[in-house]
């Protein structure tokens, strides 16, 4: 079982503690690091990836790996996205860039890839009334939905991970999962509608967040409570038919996270991760990681109250020491997956006058 986690907030000292790494180090951690950049910091200077970068040899040497995360100015977008990939090139020159004048790699290059934070602000983020997200969200799925543009962004996009895959870095891709209904469709809507350009590119891998301590909250229609495990055993099972050994799967949340609006939506135990890591087992997962590192080894959300050894280590001991088991099929999840694959069946195709074949130049697949 390989096991990974995210890093988001914390700074690289603080992760070089002999007790992170030994914690790290003990099951072979990949650690993804995030490496942010303030909204008015659009150079993107590459010694901001230096730390990072030393950060991977204490990583190494204690057993552990390295992923790079990085993440744009929350006003470009801050998730890699069908609008910013201007930004995102001159963000990987800076990465390579420093890698040249560090004399050091990471094992691994994460895109995180998705819906924009503006839109996200609007959409999701307390205090704003409801007419007007109604009217945002309307708005966005107009504007959003361009096919032509979306085959414009798979391209690019797959030129940038290509040109980090010749650098010998390789790329994987955070996906949502409630994309993989595209998947079963054969089409691109729910993708082309959120700006997540993340099937076609050839990453390296896919890495599905299935968070069951938010959907439940968020989409009850979609993910009853009590389908969560099974929800997991499905995503899983779509992406690894699809994508073999390069299907990863995270689970989550271990903390609140950086995005208004989530409290209480995380597990503060470990012990209610494990009938998701054995759902994900059972579907043929072979690659677990975890969101995020700061829930595994703080106790609050202000990251102040730091958890027992024991309880940092039980996080990963659960990842890696819970056998597969298969979670019953839950009418209410198979309801809100049929309604979900009916909404987003690629009917608008012809609408916008766009026809793809096998080899054209439009053909990006993996």
């Amino acid at each position: 079982m390989n096991l990974g986690v995210y890093c988001e907030t914390l700074p690289p000292e603080t992760l070089a503690a002999p007790d992170v790494l030994r914690l790290l180090g003990e099951r072979g951690v990949t650690l993804a690091q995030a490496v942010r950049f303030d909204d008015t910091n659009a150079a993107f200077d590459a010694a901001r990836f230096f730390p990072a970068l030393e950060l991977g040899g204490s990583l190494r040497r204690a057993g552990a790996r390295l992923a790079l995360w990085p993440l744009l100015p929350k006003a470009l977008g801050y998730w890699i996205n069908e609008r910013n990939l201007d930004a995102v090139d001159r963000l990987m020159d800076a990465l390579l860039d420093a890698c040249r004048r560090f004399g050091a790699r990471p094992d691994l290059v994460v895109f995180d890839v998705e819906t924009p934070w503006p839109q996200m602000e609007i959409l999701l983020f307390p205090g704003l009334p409801a007419w007007r997200r109604l009217l945002s969200g309307a708005r966005f799925l107009v504007e959003n939905r361009n096919p032509r543009r979306f085959a414009w962004s798979c391209r690019r996009l797959a030129a940038i991970v290509t040109r980090l895959q010749r650098e010998r870095l390789p790329v994987a891709a955070t996906v949502f999962p409630l994309l993989t209904a595209d998947l079963a469709n054969g089409g691109d809507f729910l993708q082309d509608l959120l700006e997540m350009p993340v099937f076609r590119p050839p990453f390296d891998a896919w890495n599905a967040m299935v968070y069951t301590s938010y959907l439940p909250a968020a989409a009850p229609w979609l993910v009853p409570p009590a389908a969560a495990p099974r929800y997991a055993f499905e995503c899983a099972r779509d992406l690894v038919q699809r994508f073999g050994a390069k299907a990863w799967i995270t689970l989550g949340s271990t903390w609140e996270g950086v995005v208004p609006g989530n409290e209480g939506k995380h597990y503060p135990h470990a012990a209610q991760l494990a009938a998701d890591v054995a759902a994900v087992k059972a579907a043929g997962g072979e690659t677990l990681w975890l969101y995020c590192l700061e829930g595994v080894l703080f106790g609050d959300q202000r990251l102040t109250e730091r958890r027992p050894r024991a309880e940092s280590e039980a996080f990963f001991r659960v990842l890696a020491e819970t056998p597969p088991r298969t979670p019953l099929p839950h009418a209410g999840l198979d309801r809100g997956r049929s309604i979900l694959e009916a909404l987003t069946h690629d009917r608008l195709r012809r609408f916008y006058g766009w026809r793809e074949t096998e080899g054209s130049e439009n053909h990006v697949r993996c």
